[in-house]
């Protein structure tokens, strides 16, 4: 009765109800939007922080660890090959890659840049080079180069580099190999730096044999990462370290799943702002109805009753404006899911190994989030006007 009480009183001023509800839908909308992005953009950074730096799991050596920003191609995971063979049996591991990460300078005629080589499996590989050509095509060997690096060193397909760097063992070694294609990868940091080879010819170039620097392993699903990891430490030899990304990232790590609540807390900030509205609404209300209080409650009303039916408005109008707000919200996560929404402007000069285009993650727990908060704020904001109407004396309320 209290419900049906509430509903009908909502529509006794419509246009004053309308607007007020249109104030949480317009809010509801920015949330449901902003929840999906900020998901998304994290997500996004996880999954090519997975696909370039650390894979689910990665093994490397102690000593790497120690030397890791100086990309050391000196401590070496031996007899790759079979420790390799023996982790692809693993029933967690989805796929297993040896990579060979190394710094160098890359020059073309009178131009020469810092680099990041990676020696590959060019075939298979987590981040599907073959997908990211832009020219050229796949082969079994050369070189393979971010769009942004080819610009800087004015290189085109066809054109041979020189590539001279320090070796596994101390000296200096060069070959020389021919620009196979060009690759946009999305991400800035790695267009404009990188360039894959084969890890034949990585390995021939550093003079590694039968090893390799960096072994990745990669799961289905994230949420299997603490398993595979226990799975692929059970396997080790001595003297090598498998990490799961959360571990090679740390404290960011942590910072990143804590940046998710903060951004909801965020969210229902903005919704808390919106629903002043609702309690300017409610109050207008109790002023309009002051005779109609003290009759009601002269009529046996409780003050719990009323203080409820005044809860209950404010929660209908929430609802009446956050849950179309919240699923028109949604509607438009799920096109720029599938769509994307790209920052290569605004992002081109940022240093982090993110993508241009964000695709803003679906997930039914923010859209559950959003409509409830759409309720229960607009709810908490009519509390105080609700506490004042229980608190009106009959005859006070007569008497204004």
């Amino acid at each position: 009765m209290l419900f049906k009480f509430a509903f009908r009183n909502v529509l006794r001023n419509k246009r004053r109800s309308f607007l007020t509800a249109l104030a949480i839908f317009f809010a509801a909308l920015l949330v449901g939007l902003a929840q999906g992005f900020i998901n998304g953009m994290i997500d996004t950074y996880m999954s090519d922080y997975i696909d370039y730096q650390t894979g689910n799991v990665r093994i490397t050596t102690e000593e790497f660890l120690d030397r890791e920003r100086f990309m050391p191609v000196d401590e070496l995971i031996p007899e790759s090959d079979g420790l390799k063979q023996k982790l692809e049996k693993l029933d967690l591991a989805e796929s297993v890659e040896e990579r060979i990460r190394f710094g160098i300078l890359l020059g073309h005629q009178e131009t020469t840049v810092q680099a990041l080589g990676m020696g590959v499996d060019l075939e298979h590989n987590s981040f599907e080079i073959k997908d990211k050509l832009v020219a050229g095509s796949l082969g079994a060997t050369g070189l393979y180069i971010g769009d942004g690096l080819a610009k800087k060193l004015k290189v085109q397909l066809g054109d041979k580099l020189l590539l001279a760097t320090k070796t596994s063992e101390g000296g200096l070694n060069g070959i020389k190999l021919r620009v196979a294609g060009i690759v946009h990868l999305g991400i800035g940091m790695l267009d404009k730096k990188v360039f894959f080879l084969s890890l034949q010819d990585a390995k021939r170039l550093l003079k590694i044999y039968d090893s390799t620097t960096e072994i990745y392993i990669f799961t289905e699903k994230e949420k299997q990462t603490e398993a595979l990891a226990t799975q692929v430490k059970s396997n080790l030899p001595e003297g090598l370290v498998a990490q799961t990304y959360m571990e090679q990232l740390g404290s960011f790590y942590s910072y990143m799943e804590l940046a998710k609540f903060i951004y909801l807390f965020i969210e229902s900030l903005i919704l808390f702002l919106a629903s002043f509205i609702v309690i300017n609404t409610m109050m207008m209300a109790i002023f309009e109805r002051m005779h109609e209080i003290g009759t009601l409650k002269a009529l046996g009303m409780s003050d719990h009753e009323l203080f409820v039916n005044f809860t209950l408005e404010g929660a209908l109008i929430g609802a009446a404006g956050g849950i179309p707000g919240a699923l028109l919200g949604y509607l438009f996560i799920i096109i720029l899911h599938y769509t994307g929404m790209n920052f290569q402007t605004s992002m081109a000069s940022i240093d982090m190994p993110i993508e241009y285009i964000i695709y803003p993650t679906l997930s039914v727990f923010a859209l559950v989030s959003a409509v409830l908060l759409s309720i229960l704020v607009p709810a908490v904001a009519a509390l105080g006007p609700a506490r004042y109407a229980r608190k009106l004396q009959p005859a006070e309320a007569l008497r204004k």
